[in-house]
């Protein structure tokens, strides 16, 4: 992925690609399986899938304006969302739930984080214009 879009917040939002690394839209299903005693008498269901938007950044906590910055300030608040994995193309979007991201790194190293944000319902896919 090269110039993605990565947007958070009320209103316009602030596009966090120039801080983010990578992001995915990760479903999670659960299933339930019933085994009965005769061959045969298994049966398998599936739920609608839980959603969560993982996204990977280097940790700025001195600008105001920062996705780490953000993230903490904004922890536990829900808020929309808008990722397009190429700018201007198809975008997925919808609401989740701020969470702060890891503080600090190993020496010598860039502070690099990974948030797992809760994504409220399956994402609205919206086709390029």
């Amino acid at each position: 992925m090269t110039e993605s879009k990565v947007t958070l917040g009320e209103g316009a939002g602030l596009d966090y690609g120039a801080e983010v690394s990578g992001f995915q839209l990760v479903p999670t299903y659960q299933t339930a399986t019933w085994k009965g005693l005769k061959p045969g008498s298994v049966y398998t269901k599936s739920g609608k899938a839980t959603w969560v938007l993982t996204i990977n950044f280097g940790q700025d906590h001195e600008a105001a304006t920062s996705l780490s910055t953000f993230l903490f300030e904004h922890e536990g608040e829900t808020m929309p969302y808008d990722v397009e994995p190429i700018d201007g193309g198809t975008a997925f979007s919808g609401t989740l739930i701020a969470q702060a991201g890891p503080i600090g790194g190993e020496v010598d190293q860039f502070g690099n984080a990974t948030v797992n944000l809760p994504v409220n319902g399956k994402p609205t896919r919206t086709p390029a214009a």
